[in-house]
């Protein structure tokens, strides 16, 4: 791709390019009056006047803009600049991705796979509520970003060849002409077979994530792309513990779930696989609380503080400490401070779950109102397509009616110089026989005048006569034709600018009411993520307090 260093787009400066690949790339942009860091992805100059391409990469913008989910990257503009440039402007991302990470580590904890999975999970049950499918999860559209709230904060990239639940061809021309677009490895049986795509194919991909995150590798590897996308269709996929048995059962059974050849067999939604994820979490780390005693070696065990952003290892730590606490003062007289904290918690986890409902109900709320919005555009967008694919047609046919009319008003200019020619020639030789008849004072031979060479060009112009009529009569046609389209199109336009105008009123209205809700949604977001870093706090300190409160125990009993 050219150079865009040091070059504008849009209100962005490029400043260095950071990855590279066949149909785009990504460089690194900073805004010209605020200065903020973003990526942006651009398509490759080859690719800008196919059709395809330049629709996906736009199709990634509009669908990801709406998609306003933690674990979904963030994107803040998209669009075409000059020489048909099609562009996106996402969250600039520090972090590897799980492609990065699994080729460094070959493979990932058993916790840490749950942990990241419900996270993919979450995202995806965003997108699934919009009826936007992925259809291309895999380790390299993952990035697991830096300087989040937690570490492993997962973010889903590249939505550039999503299904939209629609049928709609304005907004899946970029899918239409390959049903089997995706990466043969990751593909989902029905994207193999090129049948219908719902969230159930996400949830085969997710599995296929989960599968190579335990073990290191995908379940299905060939060098043939067509013999990979085969055994998605018929092979089973071997058991994750016979290839590493410290997986526990319960999460074999999940992937092996997820994997169904059957859509109907697999979860459901990507809610009911976070939920499935979760659960596993908590009974994997609620098996420690059977080494929690009151001793000092099994009380650190126990004991260690919570994974930052994960629910159940939250959960373990209070339980473990609920478990002390109880055995260490059976009477209830737990120390002040103990017992304050344990008040303080308690006050956030109910604001914590009131906030979450809240969260959840304008989630919802955004979800509905953009597939309503979605469902008012549809038929806007169809009869502008039907309208410009018939204005196409009428131009193209006015074109070509012009083509015609002045390739026989060519013809006729043509038919006209060569009857004043043949004409001339007759003039001349008349000129000839009258001026020698008035040179010997004598009358001209009228059948000098017109001898057989001489009538012989008559018959000619005759014969160019009536060509020239019939000429000039499909060249009147064509400019009638070219007349009567005029007004149509004309028509066509003043229509297509109405629709246009509809259409841009809808997505104004859209833009507006869903900037309100994002409002409403970004500031309960920031309420939660306080609260759940509040909880996180507040267990630190009560563990604290807690080693404290031992320490001071240890003193009394030695004294």
């Amino acid at each position: 791709m050219e150079s865009l260093i040091n070059t504008r787009l849009g209100e962005y400066v490029i400043t260095q390019c950071i990855a590279t690949g066949g149909m785009s790339a990504i460089f690194e942009a900073r805004h010209h009056r605020t200065g903020d860091r973003v990526a942006v992805k651009i398509l490759s100059r080859e690719l800008r006047d196919q059709g395809d391409p330049l629709a996906r990469i736009l199709q990634e913008g509009r669908v990801i803009t709406s998609l306003l989910h933690e674990h979904i990257v963030r994107v803040f503009d998209y669009g075409t600049a000059d020489e048909n440039i099609g562009f996106v402007v996402m969250e600039l991302l520090d972090g590897l991705s799980l492609a990065e990470e699994l080729e460094e580590h070959k493979h990932l904890s058993t916790e840490r796979t749950v942990f990241i999975g419900r996270q993919v999970c979450n995202g995806l049950a965003a997108a699934h509520a919009r009826d936007i499918y992925h259809r291309d999860i895999k380790p390299g559209n993952i990035v697991l970003a830096e300087g989040q709230r937690h570490r492993d904060f997962v973010k889903l990239l590249d939505f550039g060849i999503a299904k939209l639940a629609t049928d709609d061809p304005a907004k899946i021309a970029a899918t239409a002409k390959g049903m089997t677009l995706g990466t043969p490895q990751y593909m989902s049986p029905e994207q193999a077979q090129g049948a219908h795509i719902d969230a159930r194919s996400d949830i085969y991909q997710v599995g296929l994530l989960l599968y190579e995150m335990l073990v290191g590798e995908p379940p299905f590897e060939h060098a043939n792309a067509v013999s990979v996308m085969a055994m998605h269709l018929s092979a089973t996929p071997r058991p994750i513990r016979e290839r590493r048995p410290s997986v526990p059962v319960e999460l074999d059974a999940i992937v092996q779930r997820c994997l169904a050849k059957r859509p109907a067999d697999r979860f459901q939604t990507a809610d009911d696989l976070a939920i499935a994820l979760d659960a596993l979490a908590r009974r994997i780390t609620m098996r420690e609380r059977a080494r929690v005693r009151v001793d000092d070696q099994s009380i650190a065990a126990g004991l260690h503080l919570p994974t930052l952003g994960s629910p159940a290892d939250l959960e373990r730590f209070a339980h473990n400490l609920a478990d002390v606490l109880e055995q260490l003062w059976p009477e209830g007289d737990v120390p002040s401070e103990l017992r304050e904290l344990q008040t303080d918690i308690w006050d956030l986890n109910e604001e914590h779950l009131r906030v979450g409902t809240d969260l959840a109900v304008v989630r919802s709320d955004s979800a509905a109102l953009a597939r309503s919005i979605e469902e008012r555009l549809r038929p806007l967008e169809k009869a502008i397509g039907a309208l410009k694919g018939e204005l196409a047609r009428l131009r193209e046919g006015t074109s070509d009616e012009a083509d015609e009319a002045h390739r026989q008003g060519e013809a006729v200019n043509r038919l006209d110089a060569e009857y004043a020619r043949i004409y001339e020639e007759i003039e001349q030789h008349q000129d000839t026989l009258y001026a020698a008849a008035d040179a010997r004072t004598s009358m001209v031979d009228f059948r000098d005048l017109f001898r057989e060479d001489i009538a012989a060009q008559l018959d000619r112009l005759e014969t160019i006569f009536r060509h020239r009529g019939e000429l000039a009569e499909r060249m009147e046609a064509a400019r009638i034709e070219q007349s009567e389209a005029i007004p149509r199109i004309a028509d066509l336009e003043v229509q297509l600018c109405e629709l246009s105008r509809s259409r841009l009123a809808v997505e104004s209205e859209r833009a507006t009411r869903l900037a309100e809700l994002q409002l409403t949604l970004s500031g309960l977001e920031g309420k939660h993520h306080a609260l759940e870093r509040a909880l996180e706090h507040h267990h630190l300190k009560l563990g604290l307090a807690f080693r404290r409160a031992i320490s001071e125990l240890l003193t009394l009993q030695i004294a």
